[in-house]
């Protein structure tokens, strides 16, 4: 028995393009790609941020908290693409290491705002000096006009397939 979906070798290596490509449609080969750069960045992000006891998905929510300061914790967890229980867990963490610190929100009595500290700006830029090696890397290896082209597809990519996404949740026309 046959299954509709596309085998994707775990043990490939992307050395052999026909062997890599195999049973797959362009689709899913780039979805397989995809994830598998997404681990390879993960990877070496969590190593390079090893001497820093931090995680590459901590280490980009204080990025973009740097970025934009007074955030709140759904803005964030939001920005950071993780759920708000993580969300909370890592900002508690970095609060612990004094890399943030939450004051009251500006425009919400509710809400707490979330900014970086001058000694999380201090490790930021220390992390950023080891982790954004791989940005270098890319731009060697690519070259900025593919690094251009590529990003602007994925973000349209992942567009079309959010708006899919929001659409399964809504009831069609016809199922009334």
């Amino acid at each position: 028995m046959t299954s509709g979906r596309p085998y994707i070798n775990p043990f490939d290596d992307g050395r052999s393009p026909t062997e890599a490509a195999a049973g797959m449609d362009e689709a899913s080969s780039m979805i397989d790609a995809v994830f598998r750069f997404e681990r390879a960045v993960t990877r070496i992000g969590n190593t390079r941020l090893r001497p820093w006891k931090m995680t590459l998905s901590s280490y980009s929510a204080l990025r973009i908290l740097a970025s934009q300061p007074r955030l709140t914790l759904a803005q964030l967890s939001r920005r950071s693409y993780v759920r708000p229980q993580t969300m909370t867990r890592m900002v508690t963490q970095l609060e612990n290491r004094g890399f943030v610190a939450r004051d009251a929100h500006p425009e919400s009595e509710r809400a707490l705002s979330l900014q970086v500290t001058e000694a999380g700006l201090a490790a930021l830029d220390e992390m950023s000096r080891e982790v954004l090696k791989i940005s270098d890397t890319l731009n060697a290896t690519l070259g900025r006009d593919d690094i251009v082209a590529t990003d602007g597809r994925l973000r349209q990519a992942a567009l079309v397939v959010e708006n899919e996404l929001r659409n399964m949740g809504r009831p069609r026309v016809d199922d009334h």
